[in-house]
Order: C-alpha cells, then sequence, then structure tokens
C-alpha cells in the first residue's frame, strides 16, 4: 500500500524532519521552547489561540519574573540585537473575555521592545477562532501541537494533585492539566514558518522574510534527544472559507483516511468528541466483523456551564451511538484517574490519533466539527507503514502515554500488553490501582440538551448572519433591530463589567450556577438559616437591596412551602421596620434619598387607603423600600400597609417562586421538557402580571375616585 498522504487531500506539504521527537505535558515543552528561543538568532515565530504574557515556562509560579512569557522574551531581544519576535494571537471572543489576559497588545506590544511585534488575528469566518499553536525558530526548530503558550497549561508528567508549582498569575492554583507538542527540526521547521507567515499577511497585511539563518545547518538545542531522525512529515490544516478563499479540510480527511486503515488498534486523545465525520469513521470501524480496538482517552467533565450543555451533550450523543455499534465489546472510552483529586479530574487537552503502528498525528486540532472545517488548526502527522525505525516510535509514544495514565513505565506497558493479549486488557486489569483510566459514565440525561443543536455549538461550516437570525428570530421580530441591538449591546457592556469584577475578585468561585445553587441549599439546613435570611429581608430594605432578588434566593434555598412562608414574613418585615422609620424621618428626607420614586409614590397616595396600597405593591412605581418607607412619611394607616402589602407581594412571591423553581431544574438539567415548562410558565406569568396591571389601573387610579371612594 502507498503512502497515506495526498498533498491537496488530507495534507499540505510533505517534507523532511531532520530531526523530531514528542513532548509529553506542559513541563517537557515549555523547557525546550526556552532552550530553543535561546538560542534563536534572527527570528521567533509564535501563532497561537492564546498567549499570555503572565504564563510561568518553569513552574515556579510568580516567584520568578524573568520565568514568565513576556519578561522572558523582552529580555532575549533586548540581549540579542538581530532578533525579531512575532506573536499572532487569536482576537478572542467575548465569550472567553474573562479567560484572557487583559490589554495583551499594551502587555506584548507596546511595554516590550520594538522587536517584540504583537498581533491579534481577527481575519476568520463568523464564529471562527485562530487555533494553531504553532513556534518557529529561525526557520530550522518547530513545534506544533495542543499546548498554547498561556496560563494554566503547566504541568509535570505526575499530574501530582496537590502540585503547589500549579499557580495562576493570580495566586489562584488550578488542576492538572494534560497535553502533547512534536518538535522538530530541518525542511520540515521552514514549512512551519512558511505557514505562520501566510496567516501573519492575512491577518496584518505586512510581509514577514523567511528567516536569514534558515539555510545553516539546523542545531537540536533541547535537552530532549531526538527520537527520530531524517523522516518524512505531513502538514495538514483546517481553514474556513473567508471573503472569497475556499475553505481547506485537509485534517478531516487525514483522520477518515486514517481511520479507514485501521487494522489492531485505535488510540485517541482529545479534548472533544463530537465531530460527525470522526464518529461515523469510528462507527464503521466497530460494525466490521472483526474490529480494531479503539482506546480513547477524555476529560471527565468539560468546564463551564455552556459547554457542559453543548459540548459536552454532543459528546455523550456520540458515545452512546458507538456504544450501541460495539458488538465486540472493542470500545474503551475512559478518563485518567490520579490519586487525592477530589472535586477535580485531569484536564485531557491533547489533540493526537494513533492508528497501529503505522501512523500518528499531532496538532490543534479536537475531534470537533468546527476543527474539522471552520477554525484554523494545524497537524503533523508521521506514516510508519513502510519504515520499522518510524513504527517503532509510534508504538513506544502509545505505550508511554497509556504508562502515564496507568502509572507505569513504557516497557511495562509493552510487555503487559503481551501477557494480556489485548489493551483493553492491561487497562481493565489496572482499575484498582491509584493511578488508572477509568470507564466514563453513561449517563442519558446528558444527551437530552437542546442548546447542543443550536447553530453556534458546534458547526463545521461558518454560520452566516442571515442564516443565524432566521433560525431564532421571525421575520416580524426584525423591524426595530438595530434600536434593539443597541440596548442589547448596552445591557452586555453591564454584564461584562460585573462579570470582570465577579472573575478579578475572590467571588469568581461563586459564578458557577450549581456551585451557586449547591452552597444556597447546603446553608439552608442550618438551623440559623431562617433567622439569618429574615435578617437580610430587614437590612437588604433599609440600604435599598432587591427584595426580588432576595425572594428568588429564598426560593432557590429553601423547598416549599418554605420558601413561600420565609419570603411573606420577609417582606411584611422589612414593610414594617421602613415604615417605621418613614414615620420618624418625614416626607423631606425620602424626596431628598429618591426624588424622582418619591414624586410618583406621593402622586399616587394622594388619597391613601387599602387599594391604593394594594396598587403600589402589586405594580411596583418605585422600589420597595420607598414605597413602604414613603407609606409612613404619608401617615398611611399601619393596617392598611400590612394588609395591603400582603396582598401586593403575595402574586409576586408565588410567580418568582413557581419560575425560580422551574429554571433551578432546568439549570441543572436543560431538557427539552424542563425547557418548554420554563417557558410556559414564563409566558403565563407574564400574561398574568399585564391582566392584573391594567385591571388594578382601571379600577384604582380613575380621577377623583380611589378605592376608598368607590367603597
Amino acid at each position: 500500500m502507498d503512502s497515506l498522504f495526498a498533498e491537496g487531500r488530507n495534507c499540505w506539504r510533505v517534507v523532511n524532519a531532520e530531526a523530531l521527537t514528542f513532548l509529553i505535558d506542559g513541563e517537557a515543552y515549555f523547557q525546550a521552547f526556552q532552550e530553543a528561543a535561546g538560542a534563536a538568532e534572527d527570528k521567533i515565530l509564535i501563532s497561537g489561540w492564546d498567549v499570555d504574557s503572565r504564563m510561568t515556562l518553569d513552574g515556579t509560579g510568580i516567584k520568578r519574573p524573568h520565568s514568565r512569557l513576556g519578561p522572558f522574551l523582552d529580555a532575549l531581544i533586548r540581549r540579542k540585537p538581530r532578533l525579531h519576535a512575532f506573536l499572532l494571537n487569536w482576537d478572542f471572543s467575548l465569550i472567553f473575555a474573562l479567560e484572557r489576559e487583559p490589554f495583551p497588545a499594551f502587555k506584548l506590544g507596546w511595554r516590550t521592545h520594538k522587536r517584540l511585534h504583537f498581533h491579534l488575528d481577527n481575519h476568520h469566518p463568523p464564529a471562527a477562532s485562530h487555533h494553531q499553536k504553532i513556534v518557529v525558530i529561525d526557520d530550522r526548530m518547530a513545534f506544533a501541537g495542543g499546548l498554547d503558550l498561556t496560563i494554566h497549561r503547566w504541568d509535570t508528567r505526575a499530574h501530582d494533585a496537590h502540585d503547589a508549582r500549579r499557580i495562576g498569575p493570580t495566586g489562584r492554583r488550578y488542576g492538572p492539566f494534560h497535553d502533547v507538542q512534536i518538535a522538530l527540526s530541518g525542511p520540515a521547521a521552514h514549512a512551519l514558518g512558511d505557514l505562520v507567515r501566510g496567516r501573519w499577511q492575512e491577518a496584518t497585511g505586512e510581509r514577514i522574510p523567511p528567516s536569514a539563518a534558515h539555510e545553516s545547518p539546523a542545531p537540536w538545542p533541547l535537552s530532549a534527544p531526538p527520537c527520530l531522525c531524517h523522516v518524512p512529515v505531513a502538514i495538514s490544516r483546517t481553514q474556513g472559507p473567508y471573503e472569497g478563499r475556499a475553505g481547506i479540510d485537509e485534517i478531516r480527511h487525514l483522520y477518515c483516511d486514517a481511520l479507514a486503515r485501521a487494522r489492531d488498534v485505535v488510540y485517541i486523545e482529545n479534548q472533544y468528541l463530537t465531530a460527525a465525520a470522526v464518529g461515523d469513521a469510528l462507527r464503521a470501524l466497530l460494525q466490521r466483523a472483526d474490529p480494531p480496538e479503539i482506546i480513547i482517552v477524555l476529560p471527565l467533565s468539560i468546564p463551564g456551564w455552556l459547554q457542559r450543555h453543548t459540548m459536552g451533550v454532543l459528546r455523550a450523543r456520540l458515545l452512546a451511538q458507538l456504544r450501541a455499534a460495539d458488538h465486540k465489546r472493542r470500545l474503551r472510552a475512559c478518563y485518567p484517574v490520579v490519586p487525592g483529586l477530589a472535586g477535580d479530574c485531569v484536564k485531557v487537552h491533547s489533540k493526537l490519533l494513533i492508528v497501529d503502528d503505522t501512523f500518528v498525528t499531532i496538532g490543534s486540532a479536537n475531534t470537533s466539527n468546527r476543527s474539522m472545517g471552520l477554525d484554523s488548526e494545524c497537524n503533523i502527522s508521521i506514516d510508519g507503514l513502510h519504515d520499522p525505525r518510524i513504527a517503532s516510535a509510534i508504538d513506544a509514544l502509545r505505550c508511554d502515554l497509556l504508562g502515564e495514565h496507568l502509572g507505569w513505565p513504557e516497557a511495562d506497558v509493552r510487555r503487559r500488553r503481551r501477557e494480556a493479549g489485548s489493551w483493553a486488557g492491561v487497562i481493565d486489569a489496572r482499575r484498582e490501582a491509584p493511578r488508572h483510566l477509568e470507564p466514563l459514565p453513561d449517563n442519558p440525561r446528558d444527551a437530552l440538551s437542546p442548546l447542543a443543536d443550536s447553530l453556534i455549538a458546534d458547526p463545521e461550516r461558518p454560520v452566516a448572519a442571515r442564516e443565524f437570525m432566521a433560525s431564532y428570530m421571525p421575520e416580524a421580530a426584525r423591524a426595530h433591530l438595530a434600536t434593539r441591538l443597541l440596548r442589547t449591546a448596552l445591557v452586555l457592556s453591564g454584564f461584562a463589567t460585573l462579570g470582570a469584577a465577579w472573575h478579578y475578585t475572590p467571588l469568581h468561585a461563586w459564578l458557577d450556577v450549581p456551585r451557586l445553587l449547591a452552597l444556597l441549599r447546603a446553608a439552608s439546613r442550618y438551623a440559623v438559616a431562617p433567622l439569618a435570611l429574615w435578617g437580610a429581608y430587614v437590612v437588604g430594605g433599609l440600604v435599598f437591596f432587591p427584595v426580588t432578588l432576595l425572594i428568588v434566593v429564598t426560593a432557590l434555598a429553601f423547598t416549599s412551602p418554605q420558601n413561600l412562608l420565609y419570603a411573606f414574613l420577609g417582606c411584611l418585615s422589612s414593610a414594617s421596620l421602613n415604615y417605621a422609620l418613614g414615620r420618624i424621618l418625614g416626607a423631606r428626607a425620602l424626596s431628598r434619598l429618591a426624588p424622582t420614586a418619591w414624586r410618583e409614590l406621593h402622586h399616587r397616595l394622594r388619597r391613601p387607603g387599602l387599594g391604593t396600597m394594594i396598587l403600589v405593591s402589586t405594580v411596583p412605581i418605585a422600589p420597595f423600600t420607598v414605597v413602604t418607607a414613603g407609606a409612613g412619611a404619608l401617615k398611611v394607616r399601619y393596617r392598611d400597609l400590612v394588609i395591603g402589602t400582603a396582598v401586593g407581594v403575595a402574586p409576586g412571591i408565588l410567580a418568582l417562586t413557581l419560575f425560580t423553581s422551574s429554571l433551578a431544574a432546568t439549570l441543572d438539567h436543560p431538557a427539552a421538557k424542563q425547557i418548554l415548562e420554563l417557558a410556559l410558565i414564563a409566558v403565563g406569568l407574564a400574561a398574568v402580571a399585564l391582566w392584573l396591571r391594567r385591571w388594578l389601573t382601571e379600577h384604582f387610579t380613575k380621577p377623583g375616585l380611589t378605592a376608598c371612594a368607590r367603597k
């Protein structure tokens, strides 16, 4: 059989690598990067999904400033007068704003030497990202894979649950992180330099000339020795169609072609597993009369509520399809376990596929739809079908990776494989060890969220704005879209500001919705919880804290009917205290505190009575504190205040409690049934509120006629 690689179909170029090695996990890669960059003479090219000046290169945390990427590159350039560095970073979307370094262009552009060139790349289709992770040194040495030069990536192969060196720029620790990178030299490095230069020119309009040093013999400056020399490698890409440029889907064809050739074993490590093309290829393998073993290593969970209910759901669906096709029980979908890692998991971030002993690809492409047709990606592949040297290196890499996850040296994995007769047998025999691969749980409910069916969850092609709007917005709703978009932009700006405040303070831990719900429910079990809640209503009323928010918290923390009772008593207690303060302070003080709300309230309460109090409590014309304190200042009868407030807030408490309970259930498990129920409740409550407002306005606000006069 001929070589797997076909330029123009599943790869861009097939070029020679003078030397090559695999770098497993951040400690190995970042050390190799420092060594190679330190030997640079002319140009350093860096292309990434995220480049962060604050990242530490050697696991020293924040103790040594010059171990951080920004100061390291700046000092290197100042020391070498001919050296330039070009950093191309994805101009990230708002979704990732809280995860990124603030003002990267300032920290990696303006504050550094003028020969350090930094640019944010937004030259891609809508909803796409620049995802290639490439470093090229003098066109003679290069790195590619899944690791960006950014924070929360450094880790050792031990993935120690309590490693104090895994620390972010704010001093917060992060969990174990697993990834794989490939290092190579010679013409292959020069070809990767061409790829980065082409991307830089597309994004900036500027041309970077090839390095003047690339024609001289390529040194191997790394402490990690090469595992292969003089080997052909294929460079494959993904790039979405944009501005008249045709799309590139070489990586999708590469995966399909390589999997079709599988005979004995397929080994996958990846952050995601959602790509339809890859799923179809794996299912076809499992349906063979004599299928190969398929070992898939994934993270246990996907971080972030939105990603869990989109990418996590799509993964669960694909795994269910593969398990249904696994008639010979050759599939093992599992996640790494390390001792002492309570409440967290090893974040598998690598993008690797090994087929038999004949093929390996490492790069930036996830096994997701967007990595197969939309985002910009780069993978490096080796074909060992006709070269025993390459086949031996591929087998060694697979054994090395499995050994890391199982807590064995590479040689032990190979020996155990011979004894067990299968790779699955090796994995299953290690289930009771401290480090092992645990089967991913099969939870059918994970596959039910309709959020995963949205156009932007995991698209394989660009999503046009008109197409996206047509899916979510009827034609009639687009008439005044510009005004609505402006309002939405202002609201989103406010939320972004609030989100930044939460992210960069210790309150960031509360931002996760399931965690917040769990904490509220745990706190409600304490005996003093009702008393503390009552105090929150009383104090909140004094400082103008929204009573609506307190009702929502009550509904989340307590179950029915306690939440209804506590909210009702809290509102009445707050109203009574505010009423007393209003009587003491008088109208003048309230008019100074809230002049606009006071004028509206004073107009409504010119003829105070029970009906008027019901109206102003049911249809809020001012904050709850102003209404109840204003009633005291205007000397409304206390009996009317209590009865009016009780009648007025009762529908709101009931509605908010019902809606909040349904919303919490939907956030926990956003299945179609829960979302439909939530929508029906919301529509029903809106209709009742509109009718009630009109009815009260009609019956209690006619000129010259108050509720008391009607009676």
